[in-house]
């Protein structure tokens, strides 16, 4: 599926739903709801699953980081601890690699310039 406007590097939820809305037709505020719906159930699932699948994109994943001792960037001789908390893991799938690996990027067109 090929885009009417490209997507810009830094998206919000206003971008996407501009995207959308332009390409299916249907109100901006529309899609704006349906982004919000969708990050909500995805949200919801992490919660209580502790991973999401997107078949075709990845795998979010709920994973718990250990707790240790850091340094505190503006003083490095002072020792910081950071307590454990939890994360998101992502992986994407092998059709998102591949689809990848075939992209030309950003920052590939910057560097040929």
């Amino acid at each position: 599926m090929s885009l009417s406007k490209p997507i810009p590097s830094t998206s919000t939820r206003r971008d996407l739903s501009v995207v959308i809305a332009k390409t299916h037709h249907i109100p901006q505020a529309l899609a704006y709801q349906i982004i919000d719906t969708t990050f909500e159930a995805l949200l919801a699932n992490l919660i209580e699953n502790g991973h999401v699948e997107l078949r075709g994109f990845g795998v979010f994943q709920v994973v718990e980081r250990k707790g240790r001792t850091g340094r505190n960037p503006k003083k490095p001789e002072q020792e910081v601890w950071i307590p454990p908390r939890k994360a998101i893991k992502f992986k994407c799938s092998r059709l998102l690699r591949s689809d990848l690996a075939g992209a030309k990027l950003a920052e590939e067109d910057k560097a040929q310039e």
